[in-house]
């Protein structure tokens, strides 16, 4: 793949939206970069591309987005959905930011009739709703969900696009998963993490160095371990070690349902309604009560980079080019016959003469 890691950017937290001129612009020529790949290179190389946390970045950003803002994964998200639902391709775009995140269902479900088979739509929403949960709850990184999207075609292939927050620092950091990449019990399945920091309060349960601690939570709930006092709220004092902050409050009537329910893995476990970060800790630290087996708190944040767009950095968006932009994709898209079979030998040109102009630098703050 053509994209060249050359430094890393901060990710701040932006409000508000982009210029409407400008959106209709983005969704145009984000779809059409995105279908001549499809066209071009097939559906599962589009997916490949986009749970590449780097790739990802780099489209937003020659659609003319923000150089380093949050915002550059809900605005390519969302072009990229609102092209897709007017048109019929072999791919298409699920959830969203916020409220948004929950009609991935709904997406999924209205293209039931597409699919290969009718078991995928389910199990892609299964295996990308548990993608969520490992994500909130199993990597408590300080950072809480607020987009979850995928990319998917209708072999059940998908690409998943997650963003957490952090109110305090005002920063956000994105996941990306693949449905090509996932391993037993979801171990470095990530395909990668966008963030510009570490995090010094992080537990990761999703981490290979967590494995003994997580067959310890399932044997701890197993024992059904006694609760000295409901009043309780730290375990600080039985561990010997201060790991990191426990929440305030611990749900011990959750955990008394959990223990009611016997989860027979991690998934069932992250599967329980109710069963969130402060429950998921809890256990954490109640089974490393009982075993001894201390989880990870190895933050694995990998980083991602940006170049440039719509606040006049590097340069302002000039429209007149980005309407010739658009009207050479256009017109690409419309090539058939011999004339199709030239567009693989056009775009790898444009691609060499493109890497001949890679810059190296890091954005700061």
């Amino acid at each position: 793949m053509p994209v060249q890691r050359d430094g890393t950017a901060y990710l701040p937290l932006h409000y508000g939206k982009p210029p409407e001129l400008l959106y209709r612009k983005i969704v145009k020529l984000t779809g059409q970069i995105c279908e001549l790949i499809n066209n071009t290179y097939g559906t599962e190389e589009l997916i490949r591309r986009m749970f590449d946390p780097v790739w990802f970045h780099s489209l937003s950003l020659v659609t003319g987005f923000d150089w380093n803002s949050s915002g550059t994964t809900t605005t390519t998200l969302h072009a990229l959905k609102e092209y897709t639902e007017k048109k019929d391709l072999d791919f298409f775009v699920g959830g969203g930011k916020g409220n948004h995140m929950r009609e991935k269902r709904d997406d999924i479900g209205k293209r039931s009739s597409s699919f290969q088979n009718e078991h995928i739509p389910m199990r892609v929403i299964e295996e990308t709703d548990l993608v969520a949960k490992i994500d909130q709850n199993m990597l408590q990184d300080s950072y809480d969900l607020y987009i979850h999207g995928i990319i998917a075609d209708y072999s059940g292939n998908y690409a998943v696009i997650q963003q957490g927050l952090n109110v305090e620092e005002k920063m956000a950091r994105r996941y990306h998963w693949s449905s090509f990449n996932i391993k037993e019990e979801r171990e470095e399945s990530r395909m990668g993490i966008g963030a510009d920091s570490f995090s010094d309060q992080c537990l990761d349960l999703s981490s290979p160095e967590s494995r003994d601690a997580r067959n310890s939570i399932i044997e701890a709930i197993k024992e059904r371990p006694k609760i000295a006092s409901e009043k309780q709220r730290t375990l600080d004092f039985y561990s010997g070690e201060r790991v990191v902050n426990l929440a305030v409050h611990i749900p011990w009537k959750k955990i008394e349902t959990i223990y009611e329910l016997e989860p027979k893995n991690m998934k069932d476990l992250l599967l329980i309604p109710g069963a969130g970060k402060s429950t998921i800790r809890a256990l954490c630290y109640i089974s490393e009560v009982i075993t001894g087996v201390r989880a990870s708190y190895e933050d694995p944040v990998r980083y991602s980079y940006a170049l440039g767009g719509k606040d006049g950095i590097p340069k302002p968006v000039c429209h007149e080019d980005y309407d010739m932009a658009i009207k050479f994709f256009d017109d690409l898209l419309k090539q058939t016959g011999k004339q199709s079979m030239e567009r693989e030998k056009l775009l790898k040109r444009l691609s060499k003469e493109s890497s001949t102009a890679t810059s190296h630098y890091m954005i700061h703050r």
